[in-house]
């Protein structure tokens, strides 16, 4: 089963899942994982838009350039947020069991 096959609730399931794990196990720091996620998000960012520059300064059309690499940004950035909030899912489901815990 390819990821695109996987409906989004699953999916994000999934994946808040891997992070609960990750944090239980690995007693990582949410705040690292918030950090590199946003590196992460910028640097794609950046590189979307100089390409993006670079394209049309070579003579590329800018309307189908622009519209293409608008596009990208978008799908990108909300397969982030939708990353995010399950990581956020995760950290707050460990809290609360780690309170219950306690």
């Amino acid at each position: 089963m390819h990821v695109h096959d996987i409906p989004t609730v699953e999916r994000t399931e999934k994946i808040k899942q891997e992070y609960k794990q990750t944090l239980q196990n690995d007693k990582t720091d949410i705040k690292m994982i918030k950090r590199l996620k946003i590196v992460r998000s910028i640097i794609v960012n950046i590189g979307v838009i100089g390409i993006t520059v670079l394209s049309i300064s070579q003579g590329a059309d800018p309307n189908i350039v622009g519209v293409l690499s608008l596009m990208i940004i978008s799908a990108y950035n909300g397969l982030e947020l939708q990353d995010f909030r399950a990581l956020q899912k995760a950290y707050k489901e460990v809290q609360e069991e780690n309170e219950e815990k306690e």
